[in-house]
């Protein structure tokens, strides 16, 4: 397990699904961690609860990630906490699988500022407290969607391509200092998606599809950011790491 003893990371979303395997990864490796919610005050308790038992340090802050100013107050919260920020992950979005005939405004826009928005402006307030870091690391979130098309929820897909390329002109922009990567998975089996992994038809096919012949857990991605964020990869920036069973082969 990569040593993180000591870092001081925050995760956006993470009071449940990938973000909260994340958060709990993280804390198992010696990072202290700030956990981002929006409404779901008691997941994100009982996460901090969880690391505590185990003998971490975590806490848990309030902030709407579409919106800009609460993500300024959720950086300056989450940097004082410690004086400063080692690590970032964002995790935090949202899902619209709507077809385009029936997509409404709101519809259309919500992933864009969950996932779009949410990330970069996340990235750009917690860069002044990533400067008191001796190894500043960023890991964005994105999907398998964000490369590989599929019907529905274009607004979906539009703005996980958006994390990618954002992903990618922020390692530049930021090198030498501050590495950025991204993780992008597959079909996990998570409460975003819980429509489709227990719809026994659409399960079968997810399934069918992946060459690994199952879906993903939380708990599968959760290694690869750990990994991402630690000195062990002191040299990589500007990647997209599939995480999805091998299903973008296809």
């Amino acid at each position: 397990m990569a040593d993180l003893r000591g870092d001081v990371i925050l995760v956006t979303g993470g009071s449940r699904g990938i973000g909260r395997a994340i958060a709990l990864d993280l804390a198992r490796a010696g990072a202290e961690v700030v956990i981002q919610y929006r409404i779901r005050r008691a997941e994100a308790l009982a996460v901090v609860q969880a690391i505590e038992a185990a003998g971490g340090r975590a806490i848990a802050v309030e902030a709407d990630v579409s919106d800009r100013a609460a993500v300024e107050a959720m950086a300056e919260r989450a940097g004082r906490w410690r004086g400063r920020l080692d690590g970032v992950v964002t995790a935090a979005g949202v899902y619209r699988g709507d077809a385009t005939r029936s997509v409404s405004p709101d519809a259309w826009t919500e992933p864009l500022r969950v996932d779009l928005d949410g990330t970069f402006w996340t990235v750009r307030s917690t860069l002044p407290w990533l400067a008191g870091s001796a190894h500043p690391a960023i890991v964005t979130v994105s999907s398998v969607l964000g490369a590989h098309a599929a019907a529905g929820g274009a607004a979906y897909q539009a703005a996980k391509a958006g994390v990618e390329q954002i992903t990618r002109a922020l390692a530049l922009e930021l090198a030498p200092r501050v590495r950025v990567n991204a993780v992008a998975p597959g079909f996990v089996r998570t409460d975003m998606n819980r429509a489709g992994h227990e719809d026994p038809e659409f399960h079968r096919t997810v399934r069918s599809a992946t060459p690994l012949g199952r879906w993903g857990e939380p708990d599968d991605i959760a290694p690869a950011v750990r990994f991402l964020l630690s000195r062990d990869a002191d040299w990589i920036t500007g990647i997209v790491l599939g995480i999805d069973g091998g299903i973008a082969l296809r």
